[in-house]
């Protein structure tokens, strides 16, 4: 046993010895810089690059080992010019041999100055570093099954330690001629502290970004605390900051400075990732949150968690954005916001539950998403207590005078859906309620809306409101799918008082008034609305109870006739300027963009008002014809009694258009009308006088068809 011991320590010793020995050659006798040649030799043996290091290489054994090169150049590929493809001021390297002898890795210091790395790209796609790279494995060497497609993010688990890294002044370059881009990374400096497994050490990193396409040019800094668990594999960052500041014309506005902080979490082996603390500061926009992803490893990774933004000024955000922003009629709109929602994503949607969005006086609620991103299919369930549309609408022209309202029409509906192109990539489900609205100056309530859109055609079904006493039901349908968009509405209106909605609608003082109560199904072909509004066909009947025709006196016009009939001055007007009326009944066809009515009826104690005619829709004209008799009395009005007018319909002609209605008396008509009176009146009366009774009869029959 004591001859074991004695040869085991003889041969530790021996060992020592000639190590020693080696070690003594090395560090007194061994320059490796005689070797710079041979070194250079066979570079360009195996690259046919070549390998210049003018500055000293220096070299150590025990207790590190380690090497130190100063000023290395390596040359371009051929064809890729003189210039280096890579060129170092300084690299050191230096690590504890007894650790690696047992295959672990301790690293004392790595430290790389003035790296600068050349990588282009020819006009043929052909890289510099290619012939560096070797051959790629060939197709048939990747493994099988569905793991060849997904990522794998294991790394080594072998002790290991670093007791500092140090880089500075590197840069790194990507020239692109064949896309004709170029990006850079210059200044690039990153120091950390002592790397060991489990044990947090601080990380800086610090460099500036220029790219051609996009335009951006700016600097990145970046540190935290920073801890490794080889296994399993996880990384840790506390404490994370991220400050970039750019220009460029691919920046919003041209100019970006971004803040983040936040806590990361990366189990490698779980394939999972926690950023907690998350809080963001840019364009005006402060955001907090925290996210969580999991099976970054799998084949659909998803992603949850939530976002708070900070109450912000959008209008600010969007001229910082570079985006301008049109005049409005409340120069206070925009002006104030915050969100809150949860967020889940995987591969194929993106949701936001829980949805809290305040814009100014308005505040909007429920959920929302991508239920399929590959097609941007969106869904969403959307209540907003209230809004004020006009307050985002341009402001009226500065002499005062209001722009003449849109018409309501399917051509106005139609422009505001878009082009044809937009609805025909549109999918979308879902409800949005809204508890009162104001657009175009009509207040409506209790709005229910109800969407579909997909393969081109969007359905608006059903559609509700309540609005000034009564109720808007309504199912639109429009069909983009063919070369033409077509519209179909089937619409109806139920008790509503029509008088406050046309003054809200036209800020002016209503034409009509009375309960109405409509039913129209229309169809409209066209790419814009003027095309869909010249199109436009079908059929409406409405009727209106206990109302009044603002604007036009038929009473008054009775008087007319009944003095123009007479021979005596037409008389002053007497009463208000509007007709009463206890019921207003009609049909409307329209064909081409054209309504015709043809069976008006208006019914009141003293007259009844029948009338036929058009509206242009398209250049808003009017051409109608109204006849009116008398079934009652005016006595007592303010005129005279118009018994004699009774069984005779005064003609009245109304023209212009649809803002500034022109009405007039028919006078040719209406003496024409009033002869024919007298000569009936005349004739009847010579009947009663001179014909037999048992005959009066029949030639009353034989001469009806005479005077009509």
């Amino acid at each position: 046993m004591k001859a074991v011991l004695r040869i085991t320590v003889f041969l530790i010793g021996a060992l020592v010895v000639l190590f020693g020995l080696v070690a003594a050659y090395l560090l007194l006798v061994f320059d490796p810089n005689d070797y710079r040649d041979r070194l250079a030799a066979e570079v360009r043996k195996q690259t046919g690059r070549e390998l210049v290091i003018s500055g000293d290489i220096g070299l150590s054994v025990f207790p590190w080992l380690g090497v130190d090169v100063e000023r290395l150049r390596l040359g371009d590929a051929p064809g890729f010019g003189d210039e280096p493809f890579v060129s170092i001021e300084r690299a050191e390297l230096r690590a504890r041999l007894l650790p690696l002898l047992a295959g672990d890795i301790d690293v004392d210091r790595v430290v790389l100055r003035g790296l600068v790395l050349r990588l282009v790209r020819d006009v043929d796609g052909r890289g510099n570093w290619e012939d560096l790279a070797g051959d790629p494995q060939p197709e048939s060497a990747a493994p099988s099954g569905d793991r060849r497609d997904r990522p794998d993010l294991r790394i080594g688990a072998a002790a290991f330690a670093i007791g500092q890294v140090e880089i500075e002044s590197a840069s790194v370059s990507l020239d692109d001629r064949q896309a004709g881009v170029r990006h850079a990374v210059s200044n690039l400096s990153l120091r950390s502290g002592e790397i060991r497994p489990g044990v947090a050490f601080p990380l800086e990193i610090g460099l500036d970004v220029a790219s051609s396409a996009p335009d951006v040019r700016g600097r990145l800094d970046l540190s935290g605390t920073v801890s490794i668990r080889p296994e399993p594999v996880a990384v840790t960052v506390d404490g994370l900051t991220l400050r970039f500041a750019g220009l460029g014309d691919a920046l919003p506005g041209g100019q970006l400075d971004v803040a983040i902080d936040a806590d990361v979490a990366f189990d490698v082996a779980a394939g999972s990732l926690q950023v907690s603390d998350l809080s963001l500061d840019a364009l005006g926009l402060k955001a907090t949150g925290a996210l969580r992803a999991i099976g970054l490893a799998d084949a659909r990774p998803s992603a949850s968690g939530t976002i708070a933004i900070a109450a912000f000024n959008p209008r600010e955000l969007l001229r910082a954005m570079g985006q301008a922003l049109p005049d409005m009629a409340d120069t206070n709109a925009l002006t104030r916001a915050d969100l809150r929602a949860d967020i889940a994503a995987d591969s194929t949607s993106l949701a936001l539950d829980n949805l809290a969005l305040n814009l100014d006086d308005s505040t909007l609620t429920g959920s929302a998403g991508l239920s399929d991103l590959a097609t941007q299919a969106m869904r969403f369930d959307l209540a907003l207590d209230r809004i004020d549309l006009d307050r985002y609408l341009p402001p009226a022209a500065r002499d005062g005078s209001a722009s003449a309202p849109a018409v309501a029409t399917p051509g106005a509906a139609a422009a505001a859906a878009g082009p044809p192109e937009a609805l025909r990539g549109l999918t979308l489900a879902g409800r949005l309620q809204v508890g009162t609205l104001k657009l175009a100056g009509l207040q409506l309530s209790d709005i229910d809306i109800n969407a579909n859109a997909a393969n081109g055609v969007m359905r608006l079904a059903p559609l509700g409101a309540s609005l000034y006493q009564g109720r808007y039901a309504g199912n639109v349908v429009l069909d983009a799918s063919g070369r033409q968009m077509r519209l179909s509405l089937d619409e109806s209106l139920t008790g509503v008082q029509i008088g406050p909605l046309l003054r809200d609608l036209t800020g002016q003082s209503e034409r009509l008034t009375g309960q109405a109560s409509l039913r129209a199904r229309l169809q409209a072909v066209g790419n814009d609305g003027d095309a869909m509004t010249r199109s436009l066909g079908g059929n409406a009947d409405f009727r209106f109870a206990d109302g009044a025709v603002k604007g036009v006196n038929v009473a008054q016009y009775m008087r007319e006739a009944a003095a123009r009939l007479r021979g005596q001055p037409v008389p002053s007007e007497s009463g208000s300027n509007q007709t009463d009326f206890t019921d207003m009944v009609g049909t409307v066809q329209i064909a081409n963009g054209v309504a015709r009515n043809q069976d008006l009826l208006i019914r009141s104690p003293l007259l009844r008002v029948a009338g036929e005619g058009s509206a242009d829709l398209g250049n808003r004209q009017i051409d109608y014809r109204i006849q009116a008799s008398v079934v009652g009395t005016l006595s007592g009005q303010g005129g005279a009694d118009l018994e004699a007018l009774r069984g005779l319909s005064v003609p009245i002609r109304v023209t212009g258009s649809f803002d500034s209605p022109q009405y007039r008396l028919d006078v040719e008509r209406l003496l024409a009308e009033g002869t024919k009176q007298q000569a009936r009146e005349r004739i009847e009366q010579q009947i009663q006088e001179r014909v037999p009774e048992n005959l009066q009869e029949n030639l009353r029959r034989g001469l009806r068809g005479l005077i009509r």
